[in-house]
């Protein structure tokens, strides 16, 4: 599913990392200029945010939890999921854990206990790559670039938060519109036709377990060799 595919490690990615902020005190707007951003963000050390996943389309449906864990003080970050789905008529259970810590990433299934590790900037095509813009580009701009528009302000979990719309096109080059909501350069919800990613748990400057950023004992690790 393309437009799965998009949403599902695109804005999993945007909610790891600083885009723009917005509602709950802050004193940043999407005209704000992105080193402005990273100054807001910086009153935020650490956050623990659970999502609940959806996609209901023809030919899969799947229901997916993902918790992060994100130390940015320690410059730290724990990602598990575990999904169920059933791509036609084929059914699948996964748990997984990413771990990024000390200049390494740790990619784990938590499934079958095995797991590898890789330094930093070996891993090819990392989707974070094209959330990273320039300092003096305002979040309006980019998404504006990008073909959509901010529409206003919600409230979304109790947060005041900037709601993005825009329109790709779905599997069947059909236009589908999808929606957003985003608060401190986090998105707490992603909706359209198919798919719906919203958090149901958010905790702002977390008391993060130390023990959350540890491979478990039981995970047989390789580590790819350095290039």
């Amino acid at each position: 599913m393309k437009t799965f595919r998009k949403t599902g490690v695109v804005f999993l990615a945007a909610a790891a990392y600083v885009l723009t902020s917005c509602g709950g005190g802050s004193n940043i707007n999407p005209d704000s200029k992105m080193s402005e951003v990273a100054g807001e963000m910086a009153g935020m050390k650490t956050y623990m945010i659970e999502y609940k996943s959806t996609v209901n389309a023809p030919e899969i449906k799947s229901v997916t939890k993902t918790v992060q864990f994100v130390d940015t003080e320690n410059d730290r970050y724990a990602y598990f999921s575990e999904s169920e789905s059933n791509y036609m008529g084929q059914k699948q259970t996964d748990n997984s854990l990413m771990i990024m810590k000390d200049g390494y990433s740790y990619i784990i299934n938590l499934k079958d206990k095995t797991g590898f590790k890789s330094k930093d900037g070996e891993l090819e095509d990392d989707p974070t790559d094209v959330m990273m813009p320039e300092d003096d580009v305002t979040f309006r701009q980019m998404i504006e670039a990008d073909g959509g528009k901010i529409t206003g302000n919600e409230i979304f979990l109790g947060r005041d938060c900037i709601v993005v719309e825009i329109t790709q096109a779905d599997d069947s080059e059909e236009p589908q519109l999808t929606k957003m909501w985003y608060y401190k350069g986090i998105m707490l919800k992603m909706q359209n036709s198919s798919v719906t990613m919203e958090a149901v748990k958010f905790e702002e400057n977390a008391n993060i377990p130390a023990d959350k950023f540890e491979v478990p004992a039981d995970i047989n690790m390789s580590e790819i060799p350095g290039f």
